[in-house]
């Protein structure tokens, strides 16, 4: 049942499955950025981690609303004792 030729058949079907599965998806995501950045979602430069803290600060507080504000007052609040 569980031949040395089985087993290599197996491994082999299952790198070309990979393989061929790695290149559609590449090939997709590269299409998504590229339409990204003609649409111009998607910034040219890269940052760093501080540098997009930094950006993100200076356009104010309505982009950096704190998930508390989302999330109803009501939740907050401990159960009622019975």
């Amino acid at each position: 049942m569980n031949t040395a030729g089985s087993v290599a058949y197996g491994w082999g079907a299952l790198i070309v499955a990979a393989g061929v599965s790695f290149y559609y998806a590449k090939k997709e995501i590269d299409a998504r950025r590229k339409d990204a950045t003609l649409r111009g979602n998607r910034p040219l430069e890269k940052l760093s981690w501080e540098e997009k803290i930094a950006q993100q600060a200076s356009l104010g507080d309505k982009n950096l609303k704190p998930i508390q504000d989302s999330i109803p007052k009501e939740a907050f609040k401990p159960p009622e004792a019975k």
